[in-house]
């Protein structure tokens, strides 16, 4: 029995050792796992840091400069774009590579410096050139608007060579045998360019086209500004006028003043042999001289000084054309010293008898000029027949008055454009 007990503890003994040592190997191997465990949360951690930090790179591209071309340093490298993530108004004016165009990205061209985000009509024909992408035009073609003009890459812009794997993109602007170099000239796609609102006339032009219509209409020709330099007349020297601003005010009186006189009035005179040119200029080397007449036989020149009032010169310096025009026809003024004071002699000076001076009614002179010489007496008193308001000094039967009415009867008789039987503006007053 003793014998048969001992062996009982020493089995009892044996098992007890192999349950604690199987409970230290438990424990040693789930210690073991739980290090092994926390080993491996740490690496997902750090591969998800890694992929994330890659992804983020296409954000990178700053868009305030796309529209006024100040930057040029903003593309992201090839590759690293999302073509997905530019869809939209944006992928119409995302810059292209400097290497010809976006294999994958469907981008247009980038507008020049400059040009508010759009390209002049002239540069959206073309396209940008380059030597191509390396992968080749295979995109949808997702930029191919206005700027794109042929085929390759998607986005059509060309390329110099194209990407030796490429291949024609399915909707993009063209296609090639060889890759992003191929497309036509018409490009792909009808993007929608901004179009540019044609720039009106300046104010150089306005005055031109103003000037053409009045010598179409009254037969005679004009010059100004620049084509007056060095222009010399009667020994007086003329200054130009300078300013555009004051050309068109001058043509628009010159025209008013014209439309004065009977339809036609001027192109006869033309056509009878004496064509006119007018002169507009600022001013004369003499102060004081607001006009000059120079006229022969066979042509004739007015020069008017536009600082002084415009259209009492024209007036005055016309009547001298008209007058060369009559005498040509073989009308003269035999009897107009009869029209004068008793002794009076042309050159004298009778201040009382100035109605410019006196007011006067009975005056015999329109003013003191008119006294210098007749032909200067009868374009005064015409520069007073064509006011806008009645002188007292052209009522009926005063002494001015009789001179107007004679001047009247010669132009009536000179010109076939004005009749005796119509009432000419000059000949409203009397």
């Amino acid at each position: 029995m003793p014998k048969d007990k001992t062996h009982k503890s020493i089995d009892l003994t044996f098992y007890a050792r192999i349950l604690i040592a199987t409970a230290i190997a438990l424990l040693a191997y789930g210690f073991y796992l739980d290090v092994e465990s926390e080993v491996r949360l740490i690496d997902p951690v750090k591969g998800v840091t890694q992929s994330t930090k890659k992804d983020e790179n296409y954000v990178s591209i700053d868009i305030r400069n796309w529209d006024d071309g100040l930057n040029d340093d903003v593309d992201p490298e090839p590759g690293d774009e999302d073509p997905d993530s530019f869809l939209g108004p944006i992928s119409s004016n995302k810059p292209s590579s400097s290497s010809g165009g976006w294999s994958s990205g469907g981008f247009s061209s980038k507008p020049s410096a400059g040009s508010s985000g759009v390209r002049p009509p002239s540069e959206a024909s073309s396209g940008n050139s380059g030597s191509g992408s390396s992968s080749g035009g295979s995109g949808s073609g997702v930029g191919s608007g206005a700027h794109a003009s042929s085929g390759g890459s998607s986005s059509g812009n060309t390329g110099s060579s194209g990407g030796s794997s490429g291949s024609s993109g399915s909707s993009g602007g063209g296609s090639s045998s060889s890759g992003g170099s191929g497309g036509s000239s018409s490009g792909g796609g009808s993007g929608s360019t901004t179009p540019t609102t044609p720039a009106g006339p300046s104010l150089s032009e306005t005055n031109n086209n103003l000037r053409n219509t009045i010598q179409n209409n009254y037969g005679i020709t004009i010059r100004y500004g620049s084509e007056t330099n060095g222009y010399s007349v009667g020994g007086l020297r003329t200054n130009p006028i300078t300013d555009d601003g004051s050309i068109q005010t001058t043509l628009n009186k010159l025209n008013a003043a014209l439309s004065l006189y009977p339809n036609g009035f001027f192109r006869e005179i033309k056509n009878g042999g004496i064509p006119l040119t007018l002169y507009l200029v600022n001013s004369f080397s003499e102060y004081g001289v607001t006009g000059v007449t120079d006229s022969n036989y066979s042509s004739a020149t007015i020069s008017v000084a536009i600082v002084y009032p415009f259209e009492e010169t024209f007036y005055h310096e016309s009547y001298h054309y008209i007058e060369r025009y009559m005498f040509k026809k073989g009308i003269y003024f035999h009897s107009w010293d009869s029209y004068n004071p008793p002794g009076f002699s042309y050159g004298s000076l009778l201040r009382d008898q100035s109605y410019s001076r006196t007011g006067s009614a009975s005056a015999y002179f329109v003013n003191d000029y008119a006294q210098s010489s007749a032909d200067e007496d009868r374009a005064s008193t015409f520069e007073y027949m064509m006011s806008g308001s009645k002188p007292a000094c052209l009522n009926h039967g005063q002494h001015v008055w009789t001179k107007a009415q004679n001047m009247a009867n010669a132009i009536d008789s000179a010109l076939n454009t004005v009749s005796p039987g119509v009432t000419e503006y000059w000949e409203r007053h009397l």
